[in-house]
């Protein structure tokens, strides 16, 4: 029996196996890096051990050492990091530890994509044609060599030799190249055209290396306008496997997961047992163990294996609110040798869960101090971060989980849209708004999604204020500023005897002209505001910090009445877009650039990042090298426009 599990990972998904072993009755241990230190996974441990530096989680000796030095007789490995690396189970299993996952033997045979699809096609699972990617092939694959076939049932021909890549081989483009050895996005790029396809292997490579130290990659056929579903299953050690339903998880960016759902609205109940009959073939032929989830592209009626996750995946949530069953307690009885429970749960309901992501309406992601975060309503929120918490470089950007569930798909999609629209999280950009945009789209009421969905809607990611959230933040800080104010508070903020002029509040985002006792306005604090507009009363929520207030969510920055002098960038600079690591840099000073030619690549929470001419000219300056960390904003080269 276990008596205190080791948690082998940070955020949220740490917080969430706390949450199930307090309620066991389990001791917890959390490990953490230097960067996490302050971090509330943490503090919510019974005992936590420091690992160090940043990517210190992927050190299998220093986690196991960890678990030694805590007592704890078991670990659970999250998702991320070293949930599927087969060494680290083969290592947590020899030190005489309870490892809550699959066998060593079924992460191993699922940790290369290329090997799973071999498996996969010989347990009949349909596969989609792939091409594995000799390691040796460079940027320009029609000189470098042949894309060797990966021999798997069902593969493709090789692509390269002097034909148009893909296409010459009986192939069309768009393809897609995918790293082997993981998901989430990383290491995954679309290829339009073959020339576009040299560059997008290397750059994956690198990617793939960097998230999971594997840079193998292979390419594939793409799918258009095909969702994204997977079958969540769970196995014991006894024989008996559940497929718990299907996740529709078709709405991406970057290639990551945006707003999952279950069931998904496309799926009928004949393509349902196909699924799951696939899904199950697929973990007995590796005689799985534990909770996992096979993906899979749907298009009309073919269906083809993605991948098999061999962990707790992101969006569990919401199918356990659809099963009524703890998935996490579930891998702990699995692991101490239980039975699965009787007989399957069914499912009741409709669950549908979204990730908040710190990043810009760009999809770049942000670091920085959360503020605030607050987030209501019926609702669960599983949670990385609390108010005060600092969201760092070196790790994913999602800062929570905020998942509903109803007992109709609309009454599900309802409650959510209303708990993002109240959400307050100071500090950061998010994309709540996009969020929020997508669950209100026609097209995602109706149930058409697909992984091009984002693409195809062009969904407003940013919301300006409106006048009257400038009118209130104008108010607020003026009433702030009387509230602080050494003599006669209780006159009004620009008071005089003869009216003339009236006040004016400028912010980045807007301007607010406005008289100093403006009608409509109930009450003016510094905190709250409430205005009266043809009978209609509203409250807004303020909150003030340096140099910025917020009015519920929306931010706006007064601009000072004496401002300092700005920085001058030379024309033609290329600033950084966020905090990173310059990974590579592809031009020299006095080389000819064309408007779109990538520059150099930044490096951030393990994505890459082009940066790219905004117009033909010539490269002045490369203020960078390989391996400098830049801030947000460093100019990193400077391009003089014009002909080259």
């Amino acid at each position: 029996m276990i008596t205190r599990l080791l948690v082998a990972n940070r955020g949220e998904i740490a917080r969430r196996i706390f949450r199930t072993c307090r309620e066991l009755g389990v001791e917890t241990v959390a490990v953490y890096s230097d960067a996490d230190a302050d971090a509330p996974h943490v503090s919510e441990a019974g005992l936590a051990v420091r690992l160090g530096e940043p990517m210190a989680y992927l050190d299998i000796e220093a986690i196991v050492r960890a678990a030694e030095l805590s007592g704890a007789d078991a670990v659970h490995p999250g998702y991320g990091f070293l949930s599927e690396n087969a060494a680290f189970a083969v290592a947590v299993v020899e030190a005489g530890l309870t490892w809550v996952g699959p066998p060593p033997g079924a992460i191993a045979a699922m940790g290369s994509k290329i090997e799973a699809k071999r498996l996969m096609a010989e347990a009949g699972v349909p596969v989609l044609p792939s091409l594995a990617v000799p390691a040796s092939l460079g940027e320009t694959p029609a000189r470098d060599g042949l894309l060797q076939d990966g021999g798997a049932p069902g593969d493709g021909p090789p692509v390269g030799g002097e034909t148009e890549g893909a296409a010459g081989a009986g192939w069309s483009y768009p393809l897609l190249v995918k790293a082997s050895a993981g998901g989430g996005g990383r290491g995954m790029r679309v290829v339009d055209g073959p020339s576009d396809l040299g560059r997008a292997l290397a750059s994956a490579r690198r990617e793939a290396e960097s998230a999971f130290g594997d840079g193998t990659v292979f390419v594939e056929p793409l799918l258009e306008r095909a969702r994204h579903i997977e079958v969540q299953i769970l196995a014991d050690a006894h024989g008996t496997v559940w497929a718990l339903g299907e996740r529709e998880c078709s709405i991406q960016r970057r290639h990551q997961k945006v707003v999952e759902e279950c069931p998904s609205p496309a799926v009928t109940p004949a393509l349902r047992d196909r699924l799951e009959a696939a899904a199950v073939r697929a973990a007995q032929a590796i005689g799985y163990v534990g909770a996992g989830t096979v993906e899979f592209l749907v298009k009309d009626d073919t269906i083809a294996f993605l991948e098999m996750n061999t962990r707790l995946q992101v969006e569990h949530p919401v199918t356990e609110l659809v099963y009524g069953v703890d998935l996490v307690e579930l891998q702990l009885r699995v692991a101490e040798g239980e039975p699965l429970p009787g007989d399957r749960p069914s499912p009741s309901g409709h669950a549908v869960e979204v990730r908040l992501y710190a990043e810009d309406a760009a999809y770049l992601p942000q670091s920085g101090t959360v503020d605030l975060f607050e987030v209501k309503g019926p609702v669960r929120v599983d949670s990385g971060v609390e108010s005060g918490s600092t969201v760092s470089t070196h790790y994913d950007p999602m800062l929570a989980k905020i998942i509903s569930f109803g007992r109709s798909r609309g009454e599900a999609i309802r409650k959510l849209t209303t708990a993002l629209e109240g959400a307050r999280v100071h500090g950061l950009t998010t994309n709540r708004v996009l969020l929020r945009n997508i669950l209100r789209s026609r097209a995602f009421r109706e149930g058409d999604t697909h992984t091009g969905f984002l693409d195809e809607h062009r969904l407003a990611a940013h919301e300006p204020p409106t006048e009257a959230q400038t009118l209130a933040a104008a108010l607020a800080i003026a009433a702030r500023h009387r509230s602080e104010a050494t003599v006669q508070r209780s006159l009004p903020c620009g008071w005089r005897n003869v009216r003339s002029q009236p006040q004016i509040a400028r912010f980045e985002e807007a301007e607010a002209v406005y008289d100093p006792a403006p009608r409509g306005v109930v009450s003016a604090g510094p905190y709250r505001v409430v205005m009266e507009t043809d009978g209609l009363r509203q409250t807004f929520e303020i909150a003030h910090y340096e140099g910025r207030v917020y009015v519920g969510d929306t931010r706006l920055t007064p601009l000072p009445r004496l401002p300092e002098p700005a920085e001058e960038h030379a024309p033609g600079s290329l600033l950084a877009p966020m905090p990173g690591s310059v990974l590579r840099v592809e031009v020299e000073q006095g080389a000819a650039v064309s408007k779109g030619q990538v520059v150099l690549v930044l490096e951030a929470m393990k994505m890459e990042h082009q940066i790219a001419a905004p117009a033909a000219g010539v490269v002045s300056a490369v203020m960078v090298e390989k391996g400098y960390q830049v801030e947000a904003g460093a100019v990193l080269a400077i391009i003089e426009e014009g002909e080259a």
